[in-house]
């Protein structure tokens, strides 16, 4: 799931290194009201909010069209290690749609609004004895970015197979620019939860738990196209307290 927008990832790298010749050269396709954008990835792991989404690498990629009003709507899809309606099947694919708006009310302050859905491929339903939940979710996304700092929460609208309605996300995230085009990128998540609407399927124990805090590098490899990354995370806890693993995540990410 994507932790947050393609859109602010593009908007962060873009203003961190304003003078690498890596951008003038894989500049985004213009048009006359907006921009295209996209993305191909792959990491060593794929890590949500604390949990593996992908223990093995995973080849990830985004596009999105960003028009000039401050709209934009993107795509963003990642290769899973797990089928969430089929135990036997030890892959699958994860496509998330979204819409967005965004916006600058001064030159250090700007927010970003966006509500997304999560696509499961070979998704559907999964079944309990008196329950059953889709595999397909959504959600709304409030950003607010400070200067090199941003604030994000982002909130469950139905029931899902990994989720209770009402469900929230909280993270803050800083990225700061180091020199020889280095990226300091650090971030802290965690999730209040609804239990009001546990079943056999999903059960919650915390009210609150931390699940994850990273910290790594990111640096572009000039006339490329290409920024490497390194970070580490460290995991907390799920709905149910039960501890995340640590993790280092490598990545290869091609912008264009």
């Amino acid at each position: 799931m994507i932790a947050f927008s393609f859109k602010k990832l593009m908007m962060t790298l873009c203003v961190v290194v304003p003078s690498s010749a890596l951008y003038a050269a894989q500049a985004p396709i213009t048009t006359s009201n907006g921009v295209w954008s996209g993305n191909i990835a792959a990491v060593s792991q794929y890590i949500y909010r604390g949990g593996v989404e992908n223990d093995k690498v995973a080849i990830q990629t985004g596009l999105e069209y960003a028009h000039k009003s401050g709209m934009s709507v993107g795509y963003w899809g990642s290769t899973l290690d797990y089928d969430a309606t089929d135990e036997t099947r030890n892959h699958g694919f994860e496509h998330d749609f979204y819409v967005a708006y965004g916006n600058e009310i001064n030159p250090d302050l700007s927010y970003n609004l966006q509500a997304t859905a999560y696509v499961y491929h070979h998704g559907g339903t999964i079944y309990g004895d008196e329950n059953k939940r889709k595999t397909t979710a959504f959600d709304v996304l409030g950003e607010l970015a400070y200067k090199e700092v941003t604030f994000a929460a982002s909130v469950l609208l139905a029931d899902a197979s990994f989720g209770n309605a009402g469900d929230v996300y909280l993270s803050a995230a800083y990225n700061h620019p180091l020199p020889q085009n280095f990226i300091l990128n650090a971030s802290v998540g965690g999730s209040a939860y609804n239990s009001s609407r546990d079943d056999e399927l999903i059960q919650t124990t915390q009210d609150f738990a931390f699940n994850e805090a990273r910290i790594g590098l990111s640096k572009s490899i000039a006339e490329t196209g290409i920024v490497a990354s390194l970070d580490y995370v460290m995991g907390g806890e799920d709905r149910l307290g039960e501890d995340f693993d640590n993790h280092v995540v490598f990545g290869l990410d091609y912008h264009f």
